[in-house]
């Protein structure tokens, strides 16, 4: 079977969807039964220069301050028209560099036109169900182009039961060809020795299981302004004993999020890291005294999974899909409830607890069957 993936989202810096596009790419090269190659920027790239291109670019880099066109972004996107237009022109030349292949895979919503059988990627539905956590630019783009994606894929992937479910309540008719496949987690993201892990955390001055970590991007949709009011309820000696660690890149609409981290407070500290390199994750996750991630919605959670992966005990929302990728180990809180929960968590749940792993080949093996009931579909 021949197919092509689009991979624009492996720009840096590299977000969920682009780790999602890297990771699931190099597992399914592993994959027996399947040929792969890519478009990226309206060129056809496979072999050495799909390699290449699957690396992280932005990893070396990845703790200093983003460049100017990421800096450009927010800007762009709130122009009239930028983002359709954007995408006309980038989908025309990759509609010519795909042709001949069998699947093509969307991993970001949205396709270009093809003339075989497309495979859709649909992550989260939060532009219907919150619009108000999105750019209206992007939402009005997404409400245009989505429900016609939908409509004539072959298949579609969503990242969850609870996303699967979402999509189908949405748009019942594409039921029988909407299939849950969960993320995977990089193996990298496992536990560490103690030493290793005193040593990373050394370079940001952290305690060893003495703090509070959150990884997301500093958007509203995180509830990372709920989470760091409820980390100023806390009893002062937690507060001074235990650090509330924030690692992630700015996001949209963060204004709230930034004037909370203005005010000033005695009794605890909350540290604004920003994008750190991945080869530090495992080692801040296995350091956490508690991994908390509040969101609102999320279509997957994949920081929960990577907090699973490397035994970190995980406060994260009752609901949705974080309580799906959670499982049973996890103190699930609805947000509402924030702070009590939060100090529950500290006080109940253990050090560490026992690593549980969503793999990426299992991944790409349920992915690759998702492209054989495409390849067998009867086109709209």
């Amino acid at each position: 079977m021949n197919v092509v993936i689009r991979l624009d989202s492996l720009v840096a810096p590299r977000t969920g969807i682009g780790y999602y596009t890297e990771h699931l790419t190099r597992a399914l090269l592993e994959q027996p039964k399947v040929t792969v190659s890519g478009v990226f920027n309206g060129q056809r790239v496979d072999g050495a220069e799909l390699q290449s291109l699957l690396a992280d670019p932005g990893e070396a880099n990845a703790s200093s301050a983003p460049g100017f066109i990421a800096r450009l972004k927010p800007w762009l996107r709130s122009v009239p028209g930028a983002y359709p237009l954007r995408q006309y022109f980038r989908d025309r030349h990759s509609a010519r560099a795909a042709a001949g292949a069998e699947i093509y895979h969307e991993p970001n919503f949205v396709p270009f036109p093809f003339s075989g059988k497309t495979v859709l990627t649909i992550h989260d539905l939060s532009h219907l169900r919150h619009p108000e956590y999105h750019p209206p630019e992007r939402v009005r783009f997404l409400e245009r182009y989505l429900p016609v994606a939908v409509n004539n894929a072959a298949a579609i992937i969503a990242d969850s039961q609870f996303t699967a479910d979402e999509i189908l309540d949405y748009f019942p008719n594409a039921e029988n060809k909407v299939f849950p496949v969960h993320l995977g987690v990089e193996e990298s993201l496992a536990q560490e020795d103690t030493e290793t892990v005193r040593s990373v955390l050394s370079h940001y001055d952290l305690p060893f299981k003495s703090y509070i970590l959150s990884i997301a991007t500093l958007e509203p949709r995180k509830n990372l302004a709920g989470l760091v009011r409820a980390y100023r309820k806390l009893p002062s000696a937690l507060q001074a004993e235990m650090p509330l660690v924030l690692v992630g890149g700015a996001g949209w609409k963060n204004d709230e999020l930034q004037a909370l981290l203005k005010e000033q407070n005695t009794k605890g500290r909350v540290i604004l890291i920003g994008r750190v390199p991945r080869r530090d994750l495992a080692s801040l996750l296995c350091g956490a005294r508690l991994f908390a991630y509040p969101s609102f919605y999320e279509g997957f959670g994949l920081p929960i999974a990577e907090a699973r992966a490397c035994g970190t005990p995980i406060l994260t929302t009752s609901y949705g899909a974080m309580a799906e990728v959670a499982g049973d180990q996890a103190c699930l809180v609805h947000p509402d409830e924030l702070p009590e929960g939060l100090h529950q968590a500290l006080l109940t749940l253990p050090a560490s607890v026992e690593p549980f792993r969503y793999c990426w080949q299992e991944t790409a093996r349920q992915t690759l069957t998702v492209y054989e009931s495409a390849a067998r579909a009867v086109s709209n």
